[in-house]
């Protein structure tokens, strides 16, 4: 009898695009009982689900739902439907997950409340960690979504509670000006060129750090963006694809950045002529002295510290990302040409983000229509 029914199972198709999968797996007695589940997609998906429940099954690692706890509900979540999101996504799902879903993880995920998940989020706002508390619920709320449509929970009681409203972030940039007085009083720091090169093409830090000299093409005056540089948790420094498909650009070389990039690569040359057999051909545009690639984290360190010494007002190194947008948008360029050169995942988003420097490029263009109008 055992060998019939343990590690076997079928699958009936219930109506269109539903199927009932059929196995058997141990009870608290430790005996073999028929299990029964509704799957809903493609047969080819009921397929898949049934041999994951039959090897774990065989791996000793079946858990019946109604016993699987939080914890182990999320680490399946993270293994079958985080693995196919970036490494950096996977990375910030974690942190969360273990930095503030303890008070929860042994308790049954299907009688998860949601006034369970609120205690949760009130503690983090009363902390004054909104930001972290919907970012939080993000997380909590797809996975439980993910647990539904796995037929592992009836319903996904996230929906129930009130996580914090998303708060936008007032938008810094520097005036001519600062910029000028920023630039002149860190020219030969070693982290100069990158930094410009940053705000003249409004790369993101990792995409910068990412860039190999065999994207960059003199000839054509064109740069590909096609990698990043990231550092993983116990992994080090990795090297990824950017953020989403439209990360994958091509921008125009000016000459200005030609200049620039060949300085750069006139003093990469002089180093690794003077270190010889120690120099690291990398490959990478932007290195350090010895040739290796360079943490974008350290240009975060190095920025702040930077910006506190010369008295400059507060900015990050993702704000001369916003430099370079606000530049393009008040020198009136199309905002789908700006959304495209800083690889967002839709014109929509870049409108959102800089939709105060629309409305300045909005009132000087009436101006403009009045004046050829009326030629006042």
């Amino acid at each position: 009898m055992a060998n019939r029914t343990h590690g076997t199972g079928s699958i009936t198709q219930r109506s269109e695009g539903t199927w009932s999968l059929r196995y058997y797996a141990p009870g608290e007695d430790g005996k073999f009982r028929q299990v029964r589940e509704t799957v809903k997609g493609s047969r080819a998906k009921a397929e898949k689900e049934l041999r994951a429940r039959l090897s774990n099954l065989d791996q000793g690692a079946y858990v019946d739902k109604k016993k699987l706890a939080v914890r182990p509900f999320l680490d399946r979540f993270m293994a079958e439907y985080a693995c196919n999101k970036a490494l950096k996504t996977q990375q910030g799902y974690l942190q969360l997950i273990n930095a503030y879903l303890g008070p929860i993880a042994k308790l049954p995920v299907q009688k998860l409340t949601a006034k369970q998940i609120q205690e949760i989020y009130n503690s983090l706002k009363e902390r004054g960690k909104s930001p972290t508390a919907l970012a939080l619920h993000r997380v909590l709320h797809r996975a439980l979504k993910w647990g539904v449509e796995k037929d592992i929970l009836v319903k996904n009681v996230s929906d129930a509670t009130n996580p914090p409203a998303p708060v936008k972030r007032e938008m810094r940039v520097w005036d001519k000006q600062s910029r000028t007085k920023f630039f002149q009083a860190i020219q030969d720091h070693k982290y100069s060129d990158l930094l410009r090169f940053s705000m003249q093409t409004g790369l993101r830090r990792g995409e910068v750090c990412g860039l190999k000299w065999e994207y960059v093409d003199f000839i054509q005056h064109q740069i590909h963006i096609y990698k990043k540089i990231i550092r993983i948790s116990g992994r080090g420094l990795v090297e990824s694809e950017p953020k989403t498909e439209r990360s994958m650009r091509t921008i125009t070389m000016t000459a200005s950045l030609e200049e620039l990039l060949r300085k750069v690569q006139g003093t990469q040359i002089g180093q690794r002529d003077e270190l010889e057999g120690a120099w690291v051909n990398s490959g990478y545009v932007f290195s350090q002295p010895d040739g290796t690639a360079i943490d974008p984290d350290l240009i975060t360190k190095a920025f702040k510290k930077m910006v506190k010494e010369v008295g400059m007002p507060h900015l990050t190194p993702h704000g001369l990302r916003h430099q370079y947008a606000t530049a393009a948008r008040e020198a009136g360029v199309d905002m789908g040409i700006i959304s495209k050169n800083m690889g967002h995942a839709s014109v929509a988003i870049t409108e959102d983000i800089y939709a105060h420097v629309t409305s300045n490029v909005m009132e000087e263009a009436v101006l403009k229509i009045e004046r050829q109008l009326f030629g006042e």
